[in-house]
């Protein structure tokens, strides 16, 4: 007679099988991945495009105090209706005058400081939306690392699992022969067996989906990857995780310079309706027929101007700005109300993941010592089968429920560190992985004359560009094997007594074979 695998076994099958698959030599690490994620990511990219954007209007803020250069060209012909006229009785003249205007505002009522505060504010704003984007692309490829680990480990235990009930199938057959079984005992493992396999299936396919997410979020291989991980420092206290979310929340940081982006679009309306004082320099040259009419002219002009009642629209658009603010206002409100309520709820998720792991952790070892003692009792036959059965699924499902207690720990742990705003590419040291936004240049328009008719930009720059860049770099990746999530089962022989149904190896010639996603289906009724 051929024993079952003890629950003993079976732990030490995992653990050995969990240690050579999950810490390999020159594993991929949590940092690793997180620079490649960075260096990958196209929202990024487009958040820093959007930050330099931001950064050059501030330039035109100048507008209303800077130099302007202009010119003008007048030509007229004229048709004088006169008795002297020898033909037509019209008498033809030209005459033509050029102008060169030099101005700018000596004092433009403020718009130019207004308009420069303004920018900046806006410039704020978009390297807030900056770090908000880091943010969620750092916790989303931690969370694909880790799901990635919790899907190998997931695997390997199924694995495990498989092996044992192949093992109890395998005896209850030899006992079967030998007469000291019954055909519902052996029903019943090949049963187990059956939807451990299915099981195994599901926990393949969560494997590469998980996988195909990492190679898309970071463009390398998963098939290495370092479980060794420190969710860094954490809030200890509620009121600390609360106090810091208001505090460093790219969203709270959003909502507040909008409030004052809002205050400033007000003070910009009030500067563009004040007294200005212009300079302005000109010279003309007028040319006719004749020496009469010819004449160059110089002037210099000083202009002070000053609206004299707002206008309907200036009340319009004060009003509007006004709404505006105050919509600000409760925008600003809501997303400190947000901040605190998902720092709150993450805080004690976390504290809530670690009491299951406690609890997860105890059931596995009262498990285990179950499955041992029950085993022992079917050696000597107070225990049958199924009773041994019953008691290593209890195993394997107190197992496969620590990787999630400790998968979910890890999550919760990183969520909160997103939600009190602590989550960015500084606190994993790697600010150097895209360089500071302010060493970021322009692209250099080139005006191609004096006159600016026509510019050329500079080939090889712009988002095109470096989004064409991004897709050769993920073209570049070695192609992965298509491989076929099969597990190998061998036919069961047949059952007299009852039906049952099996998963077994896919065969060409058989009725019923489908094939889906890579997944290939065969299950078949045995029937006497």
């Amino acid at each position: 007679m051929r024993p079952s695998l003890t629950p003993l076994t079976i732990c030490v099958t995992v653990i050995a099988t969990f240690l050579a698959t999950s810490v390999p030599a020159g594993a991929v690490t949590l940092e690793e991945t997180l620079r490649a994620a960075l260096s990958n990511s196209l929202t990024l990219q487009s958040a820093r495009k959007s930050w330099l954007a931001s950064r050059e209007d501030i330039g035109t803020a100048v507008s209303t105090s800077e130099w302007r250069a202009t010119g003008t060209l007048t030509g007229n012909q004229y048709k004088t209706d006169a008795k002297g006229a020898t033909k037509s009785g019209f008498l033809d003249s030209q005459s033509v005058n050029a102008t060169v205007s030099l101005s700018r505002n000596l004092y433009d009522g403020g718009q130019t400081d207004e308009n420069a505060r303004l920018g900046a504010i806006r410039l704020d704003i978009a390297e807030a939306r900056y770090r908000a984007a880091e943010q969620q692309v750092l916790l989303g490829t931690i969370e694909t690392y880790l799901s990635v680990l919790k899907a190998n480990r997931e695997v390997a235990l199924n694995e495990a699992n498989v092996a044992r009930l192949e093992e109890h199938v395998n005896a209850a057959r030899v006992r079967l022969e030998a007469g000291a079984a019954t055909q519902t005992q052996l029903a019943q493992a090949e049963a187990r067996l059956s939807r451990a396999r299915t099981t195994l299936i599901d926990a393949l396919t969560g494997l590469r989906n998980a996988e195909d997410s990492f190679l898309t979020a970071t463009g390398l291989e998963a098939g290495n990857l370092d479980p060794d991980i420190d969710a860094g420092m954490l809030p200890v206290t509620l009121i600390e995780a609360d106090d810091m979310a208001r505090q460093y929340s790219p969203d709270v940081a959003i909502a507040r310079l909008t409030v004052d982006v809002s205050t400033q679009q007000f003070n910009a309306l009030m500067a563009s309706v004040k007294p200005t004082v212009a300079f302005s320099l000109n010279a003309t040259e007028s040319m006719a027929e004749g020496t009469r009419s010819d004449k160059t002219e110089l002037s210099a002009q000083i202009k002070l101007s000053s609206p004299l009642m707002p206008t309907g629209s200036i009340r319009a658009k004060s009003r509007s700005l006004s709404a505006s603010l105050e919509a600000a206002k409760f925008d600003r409100d809501n997303a400190l109300r947000s901040a605190s309520l998902a720092v709150r709820n993450a805080f004690r998720n976390l504290e809530t993941a670690r009491s299951h792991s406690a609890a997860v952790n105890a059931e596995l070892a009262a498990s285990r010592l179950v499955a041992t003692g029950i085993t022992n009792e079917f050696q000597f036959g107070q225990k049958t089968t199924l009773d041994v059965l019953d008691a290593e699924q209890d195993v394997s499902d107190a197992e496969l429920r620590g990787v999630s207690a400790d998968h979910a720990i890890l999550m919760a742990a990183f969520r909160l560190r997103a939600a009190s705003g602590m989550l960015s590419a500084s606190s994993f040291n790697l600010d150097g992985v895209l360089g500071p936004l302010q060493d970021m240049q322009p692209i250099e328009p080139r005006f191609t004359s004096w006159v600016p008719l026509n510019v050329e930009w500079p080939e090889g720059d712009g988002g095109a560009s470096d989004a064409g860049a991004a897709d050769a770099e993920v073209d570049s990746q070695p192609e992965t094997e298509e491989t076929s999530l099969v597990v190998p089962v061998e036919e069961p022989e047949t059952i007299e007594v009852t039906e049952t149904a099996v998963l077994v190896q896919l065969d060409d010639a058989g009725p019923i074979a489908a094939e889906n996603s890579g997944i290939v289906w065969d299950i078949r009724t045995n029937q006497p």
